[in-house]
């Protein structure tokens, strides 16, 4: 539709070369030490000392007036943004995908990639309110968890930095902002909006620059290091941490680069596709200084999450993942028509993958109560760190945040037919395995099979034991880790049995001995004694360096500090494990929520727990007494709400062949998807929905001590490295006082004195203050020829001549490792003027010693 508002802005200070220089742009090139960039932009103003009250407040779609008066007349049923969508459309992926892994072909050989999965915050169940505001649903993201960090306001104040003149920027100081205008206060901001199917969504646009293909759109970002990352909340103590290689795990562009595949680059692709926009300018710095620039397209985006550079696989599956969404909104709005709804949506990491829905109705003081959970904290900290005073929410006028507001390209709504008659044979037959699969998954949900297992990769990963597996080799692991694990549980059950095994033995021994392992001269006791967490690492860790013998033989007898940290590494995962599975247990043993949401201690014992062989008598149980954990913050009803919970399973057909997943999908490819969306039942639905909420609460409400955790993270890579980068910029500033300041475009350098000067010094000193199933709904979505033949505002990938079909072009490298001087004769003259400045410098120090 039809784009509203002034036009978007450009990229100031000649950021714009970095729109069309592949790979990372340095602030300040390390090698000649010439500044790409005006200097001004390598120091961050501080976020004391922006006037935030000058910028626009940010508004919900439930109350942009405009937008919900923009979709009855367009006759559209649901309004969203993406701050309110991606997090929901991200797991379509994992659905569509199958839990494809992410991409590593652009990193460098030297860079040790720790995992191939999305980030645990990234698959954390999402949520969402849908509002009922006069004839349309509008989605809102659940804010039960928000919490207040410097970065999302400094993303506000960078992009000002980043699009405005010096001058004009200056001008949002506070000791400034009086001469801010009116207009400049009140301008509107840039954004369009866009439908598909029932949906009507907004889109800020970031940027404009016309040379950029397709629309000419493109988003900003700001991207933390990953010492700040690691702890927002207390950020103070990474600072200093700098990037200053373009490979490497550490101080690098490389690594914020896969960590952003991880954590980012699903929902920058989905805002981008919702905005029509070509791709993002990514600005790195650790909340005091600026590194470096990077463009990144769509292209280069969809080949980390699709493994190709041909946009056409991401743009069909954006496309069907909101038509799934539509279908699962309408089966929700139809059992409580004109009445709003909180949303919960998870996909879980099974085999085939399935979703969670929940829905359940909710009252707007219920969503108040909610979403203002931690509104006093998030007021309180941008009063003590930036003096801004609450505003009241406006309606028609108020501007649209900055990172999250985009919209969804235009399309018409797609075919959904139904498998025709000669099908239905092999269809049902198509879906025989995977339901029982499927049920088999939900069983071991019900038993919290699935969260023990989680628990044991969590501390796997934490190890770093195996942080050189593949993933399947990772996999099988943890299979076998969890199945040990299982057994000895089971075998408790037949401890009366053991007990008189024992007794006829030569060597009798105590029940009690019986049920212990000993531990004598490095050999573990009789193989029918039942075994202890370490026997079980022990066993999996002999089997890790089993696997790995061929790979590192005669290597081990050189290398005797590398064994000394696998035994560190193994003593490290015996610990956490235990920690990890007595804290999972605990969640569905020793906590209990009653009906007005208070948390008590239940008295089951957890043997007796362990001893349910039923399915039926396990949920019974969990029924009669629900144990969950959660924190005092968790907002729960004080009532027994009502529930709808339903298992959405699909089937991707590319082609008339059914596939596990997509792989380099063409323009003219044929993806169909064959979906089953049902009802849980009332009991199952209550039970898995508790479920889902702890691991939302675990995953997004962290109450571990994160300052000590810091510390602790990376064996301490994170302290190390900061304090490095410290007094490297230390040094780097004794340096620079010495030398002239070269700037790319100026003929003659500058003095570092009136470039810098005092209190310049590039913020070295700024302070930071499964049943049977009802209700099923089946069908096959196939996208309309009008969708498949639409232009997605990006460039179509060329044919490489040899090429196999399928293989994608990988024009440039997103990390280089050989460096190219653009303008070697503008590089020689800037040397022969540093010469003669430095040949001046001593004439007058000889002038002065004379």
């Amino acid at each position: 539709m039809a784009t509203s508002g002034q036009e978007a802005p450009r990229l100031s200070y000649g950021l714009d070369r970095a729109l069309f220089n592949p790979g990372v742009y340095h602030m300040q090139d390390p090698r000649s030490r010439v500044w790409n960039f005006d200097p001004y932009l390598a120091r961050i103003m501080p976020i004391q000392e922006f006037d935030f009250n000058a910028l626009k407040q940010y508004i919900t779609s439930s109350k942009d007036t405009t937008l919900i008066d923009i979709a009855r007349e367009a006759k559209k049923k649901y309004t969203g943004s993406t701050s309110s969508m991606t997090s929901t459309l991200a797991h379509f992926h994992y659905l569509l995908s199958s839990w494809r892994p992410i991409t590593t072909g652009m990193m460098s050989q030297s860079f040790r990639a720790d995992s191939t999965n999305f980030t645990r915050i990234m698959r954390a169940p999402s949520a969402a309110f849908l509002h009922w505001k006069d004839g349309v649903y509008a989605i809102d993201a659940d804010k039960e968890f928000d919490t207040a960090n410097v970065l999302s306001m400094l993303g506000k104040s960078m992009e000002k930095l980043l699009t405005l003149p010096k001058e004009d920027f200056e001008k949002y100081r506070k000791t400034k902002s009086h001469q801010l205008t009116e207009e400049e206060r009140d301008s509107p901001e840039s954004y369009h909006y866009t439908k598909l199917g029932d949906f009507m969504m907004r889109s800020q646009l970031d940027a404009y620059d016309p040379r950029i293909p397709g629309t000419g759109m493109f988003d900003l970002k700001t991207r933390a290091v990953i010492s700040i990352r690691m702890d927002a909340k207390g950020f103070q103590k990474g600072l200093g941490y700098e990037l200053r290689h373009r490979n490497g795990n550490w101080e690098s562009f490389e690594r914020e680069y896969f960590d952003m595949i991880r954590s980012a680059f699903l929902k920058y692709s989905l805002q981008v596709r919702m905005g029509r926009m070509d791709g993002i300018f990514v600005a790195f710095h650790n909340t005091q200084r600026i590194f470096g620039f990077q463009y990144i397209p769509l292209t280069e985006m969809d080949y980390a999450l699709h493994g190709t550079r041909d946009t056409s696989l991401g743009g069909k599956e954006f496309k069907l993942s909101l038509h799934l969404l539509n279908k699962i909104l309408n089966r929700a709005t139809a059992k409580w028509p004109e009445q709003s709804l909180r949303l919960h949506i998870e996909t879980r990491p099974t085999d085939p993958p399935l979703m969670y829905i929940f829905a359940k109705p909710v009252t707007p003081d219920e969503i108040e109560k909610i979403q203002g959970a931690n509104k006093k904290i998030i007021e309180k900290f941008e009063r003590d760190m930036m003096g801004l005073e609450p505003k009241e929410e406006k309606g028609e006028g108020v501007a649209i945040e900055k990172t999250n507001e985009e919209a969804v390209e235009e399309a018409t709504e797609e075919s959904v037919g139904e498998p025709e008659a000669r099908e239905e044979v092999t269809t049902a037959d198509v879906w025989e395995d995977m339901v029982v699969k499927v049920e088999e998954a939900l069983e071991n949900e019900e038993h919290g099979v699935t969260s023990v297992r989680e628990a044991i990769e969590q501390a796997l990963r934490s190890s770093g034991l195996l942080e050189a597996s593949a993933p399947e080799e990772a996999r099988r692991y943890l299979d076998e880790l969890l199945e040990a694990l299982m057994s000895a549980e089971s075998g408790k059950a037949d401890e009366s049995a053991a007990d008189n095994a024992v007794e006829e033995s030569a060597s009798a021994v105590s029940t009690e001995e019986a049920t212990e392992v000993k531990i004598e001269n490095g050999q573990a006791a009789e193989a029918e004694e039942e075994p202890t967490l370490k026997d079980l690492v022990l066993r999996l860790a002999s089997q890790v360096k089993a696997d790995r013998s061929e790979v590192v033989k005669g290597k081990a007898e050189d290398d005797v500090s590398a064994a000394a940290a696998d035994d560190s590494k193994l003593r490290k995962f015996e610990t956490i494990l235990s920690e990890l599975i007595s804290k999972s247990r605990d969640t569905t043993e020793t906590g209990e929520i009653t009906e007005g949401g208070e948390q008590t201690t239940a008295s089951t014992d957890a043997s007796a727990t362990s001893k349910t062989q039923n399915p039926e008598d396990e949920i019974a149980s969990l029924d009669e007494t629900v144990h969950t954990k959660t924190n005092d913050n968790s907002i729960l009803p004080e009532t027994k709400p009502e529930l709808l919970g339903m298992i959405l399973t699909i089937r991707n057909k590319v082609n008339g062949e059914y596939v596990e997943r997509p792989e380099h999908l063409r323009r003219t490819d044929k993806w169909e998807v064959e979906y089953s969306l049902e009802d849980m039942p009332a009991l199952r639905a209550e039970n898995i929905y508790k479920m889902v909420i702890q691991r939302r609460c675990k995953t997004l409400d962290d109450q571990e001590d994160r300052d000590k955790a810091w510390y602790e993270m990376f064996q301490g890579a994170l302290h190390k490295y900061t304090r490095k980068g410290r007094m490297h910029r230390k040094k780097e500033i004794e340096l620079g006082k010495a030398r002239p300041v070269h700037v790319y475009g100026m003929d003659k350098p500058l003095d570092w004195e009136s470039v810098f000067g005092e209190g310049k010094e590039e913020g070295m000193s700024y302070r930071w203050y499964g049943q049977e199933a009802e209700n099923v709904e089946t069908g096959t979505i196939e996208l309309s020829p009008e969708e498949v033949e639409e232009d997605d505002g990006s460039l179509p990938v060329e044919e490489v001549e040899g090429a196999e079909e399928g293989d994608a072009e990988v024009d440039v490298a997103a990390f280089s490792e050989e460096k190219f001087d653009d303008q070697p004769e503008a590089v020689e003259q800037q040397q022969q003027q540093q010469q003669q400045f430095e040949e001046k410098s001593e004439e007058k120090s000889q002038e002065k010693s004379d």
